[in-house]
């Protein structure tokens, strides 16, 4: 059995819905096929905007963007439907969930009530049209598809924005909905966006996890492989926006992948690669766009140069000092629980017996957060540098100290203990020069 992970560049149009449907046909004629989606194209951002217009309660703005957004699934699935298929209830399902989602709207801005509850809901549609979408070019190619929410039998613990899987229980819901599927005859096309838990709470995934999904998918189903089909051939060793001529990865190990994924993330999700590393089970990232390309196999496999770099130029570093930090336990548990309360995520922590450091996103810095740390404790002393290049280094084994004489002025370095990352913050004029400067250096290396 396989599992086929779809992104939004995959389902963008009704000629790459077709296009994922062949490549679905193809796959299924040497094996079992699972297939997980992703929304359309900006269907999503498109939910969030029509979410924050609900929350002005303008209602003629709200079913304005809604009536956009409906037009654009039925043009597609009007396109989609063959013909030959004398009876073809999936219109008229897809019309349901429009006429659903529809109601919602109405309903929540009516009533001037939108809870992060109903938001989640809402933005759960996409996947839900999108997976109707799919199983209709699928059954045009003469083999039974069918869509499923993953809320069938995914469970959950957590708030209804955000999420972390309960696996036993996920286990036991998919080991039921297994026996009612029978996957010699029907292609089951799975949305990704959606859990519940025990009291019947919705729940959401973040952003660009469905290749998550479909590891967890892949792990209740004991699958023998994930296809992870999105626009790229291969996973690079830079931007190859920037960089001329990157290295094209054919083989990455596990540990080494999920080092950089999260850069990645529209392409692969560094949580995909837990459970198959777990189970040694390959991840393939394959191109939707060029099928018959090579791709990047991810597996157990020992190498011995560096594998990618990347620069953020989007960076404010937070250096925290108090020689009386000796010995003590409570400052970077307060500074991370103040973080954490303000749902601001940190990029690299290094510490010294007198001082520690934290880089953020420079969207999540502002006054006010200084304010709050101040307050942490009388004496606290913060230097702040703004407009912070971080350079990125991923390998399996390579001298960080000859990498670092490339460097003329360092800010902050942080070193992973096994020797598969070093991260780098300078001020930089022109990061992109600086960026094809150390690849080409780097890479003499290996």
């Amino acid at each position: 059995m396989k599992v086929l992970k779809f992104g939004w560049t995959s389902v963008w149009s009704t000629e790459m819905i077709n296009n994922t449907a062949k490549i679905i046909f193809e796959a299924k004629k040497d094996e079992n096929i699972v297939v997980v989606v992703s929304a359309m194209t900006w269907v999503t951002n498109s939910l969030i905007e029509i979410c924050n217009l609900v929350e002005k309660w303008n209602l003629i703005n709200v079913l304005d963007l809604f009536n956009k957004l409906k037009n654009k699934h039925l043009i597609v699935a009007k396109e989609l439907i063959n013909d030959n298929l004398r009876d073809n209830n999936y219109l008229l399902v897809l019309e349901q969930e429009l006429d659903n989602l529809e109601d919602i709207f109405k309903w929540v801005t009516l009533l001037k009530s939108l809870t992060d509850k109903i938001k989640a809901q809402i933005l759960y549609f996409g996947e839900i049209l999108s997976s109707i979408l799919v199983s209709i070019s699928i059954n045009n190619l003469w083999i039974k598809s069918n869509n499923y929410l993953s809320k069938n039998f995914l469970i959950c613990d957590w708030s209804y924005l955000n999420w972390d899987c309960n696996f036993s229980k996920s286990e036991k819901f998919m080991e039921n909905w297994l026996k009612n599927i029978d996957l010699k005859q029907e292609i089951p096309v799975i949305t990704w966006f959606w859990w519940w838990d025990e009291n019947w709470s919705i729940y959401l995934f973040d952003r660009w996890w469905s290749d998550y999904v479909a590891s967890l998918i892949w792990r209740f189903l004991k699958a023998d492989c994930i296809e992870v089909w999105t626009d790229v051939d291969w996973i690079m060793s830079a931007d190859p926006r920037i960089v001329k001529n990157p290295v094209l990865w054919e083989e990455l190990d596990y540990s080494v992948c999920a080092e950089f994924a999260l850069v990645w993330a529209k392409v692969l999700h560094p949580k995909t690669i837990s459970p198959a590393k777990w189970k040694n089970i390959p991840v393939f990232v394959k191109n939707t766009f060029n099928p018959k390309a090579k791709w990047t196999k991810i597996c157990n496999v020992e190498s011995k140069w560096l594998k990618w770099i990347n620069i953020d130029n989007e960076q404010v570093i937070l250096n925290f000092i108090d020689p009386t930090m000796i010995l003590e336990h409570w400052y970077v548990y307060d500074v991370l629980k103040l973080l954490n309360n303000e749902k601001i995520s940190i990029d690299t922590l290094a510490t010294t017996e007198t001082s520690f450091s934290i880089s953020i996103k420079s969207k999540y810095f502002s006054d006010n957060l200084c304010e709050k740390f101040s307050k942490l404790k009388e004496n606290f002393k913060i230097d702040i540098y703004k407009n912070i290049s971080k350079i990125s280094f991923v390998w399996d084994n390579i001298d960080n100290y000859k990498v670092l004489s490339y460097f003329d002025e360092i800010i902050m370095i942080s070193s992973w203990a096994y020797w598969k990352s070093l991260t780098v913050f300078v001020k930089c004029d022109d990061s992109k020069a600086l960026l094809c400067n150390l690849h080409e250096k780097v890479f003499s290396l290996k």
